[in-house]
């Protein structure tokens, strides 16, 4: 019995599931070129720390695509114009970021990363996509000011997993959950496997996955911000989904949430919150600024 044998002998029983290596972008089924193509780019980074403030880019990836902006469906990937570069940061990269990534100080020694080719990738591209972008674009946007004029999306954020059954949206699980496995978590390779995620149907809608994200990215978003709450209302206004905003010098310190129903969040917060019918600020979030540290106009 061969492997392929064997692989097909163990799904067909009920009591075992099998995992499958990524493939190759040059095996991946993906859908006949449409009549409204565009070109987008999924970026990846590994980097010295979570801090968004401290934390510096010494990996970048960039993963050009192409897809039709109606059906969603990915007609190519163009793996041979990928960047996959790595940069010295400005202060040495500490054990415990090693222990996450694999790179060490010595891998990173005398690097940069090609602005040029940076600038050529997204030039090329409408829009760019991140699995957890509130955490890549500010790294990017940091180090390389193009990325912030262009619509952003979260394979992370802006596909309901939770709708679909899954439990958690890090990419390793989502990716068991449909019966594949990737070994390296490089930025590439990260980029890679968050992308051929996009390329599967939904386990419980059976929809392409990157229709359903472009969907909910296309949404006009609004943050309604609930300024000048009680301390003891921040337990109901986290179960809603809000999240808090330790303001600055032109900007109140506030609970924030992103909507595409304003008045069903102003209602809420007049009815639970605040017991009244104050005003509530509304401010209108473009994905040119959505997951950025740009969130609120100056």
């Amino acid at each position: 019995m061969d492997l392929e044998d064997a692989a097909r002998l163990i799904e067909a029983s009920r009591d075992y599931r099998l995992l499958r290596r990524l493939p190759a972008p040059s095996a991946w089924t993906l859908s006949a070129p449409g009549a409204n193509l565009r070109r987008a780019v999924f970026v990846d980074t590994e980097t010295t720390g979570l801090d968004p403030d401290t934390g510096e880019v010494i990996e970048l990836a960039m993963v050009p695509f192409d897809y039709d902006r109606d059906s969603g469906a990915i007609a190519a990937v163009h793996v041979d114009a990928a960047l996959s570069s790595l940069r010295q940061p400005s202060k040495p990269i500490t054990p415990e970021s090693t222990a996450i990534h694999g790179i060490r100080n010595e891998d990173v020694a005398g690097t940069c990363i090609d602005a040029a080719q940076v600038s050529t990738l997204l030039d090329q591209a409408q829009l760019v996509i991140a699995h957890n972008a509130a955490f890549d674009r500010p790294m990017v946007e940091k180090l390389w000011p193009a990325f912030e004029t262009k619509h952003w999306a979260c394979s992370l954020a802006d596909v309901d997993w939770k709708a679909e059954g899954l439990g958690s949206a890090k990419l390793d699980y989502l990716l068991m959950r449909q019966g594949w496995f990737f070994d390296d978590h490089r930025a590439l390779a990260d980029a890679l496997a968050a992308l051929f995620l996009l390329t599967l149907p939904l386990p419980k809608s059976g929809r392409p996955a990157l229709a359903a994200m472009l969907e909910s990215a296309r949404r006009p978003l609004r943050a309604v911000r609930a300024e000048a709450t009680a301390f003891e209302q921040r337990a109901a206004l986290k179960s809603r989904g809000y999240k808090w905003d330790e303001g600055a010098a032109n900007r109140p310190k506030a609970w924030w949430k992103l909507t595409d129903d304003p008045q069903a969040e102003i209602d809420w917060l007049h009815a639970e919150i605040y017991g009244d019918d104050r005003d509530v600020r509304v401010i209108n979030m473009p994905a040119t600024r959505r997951y950025s540290s740009r969130l609120w106009p100056d």
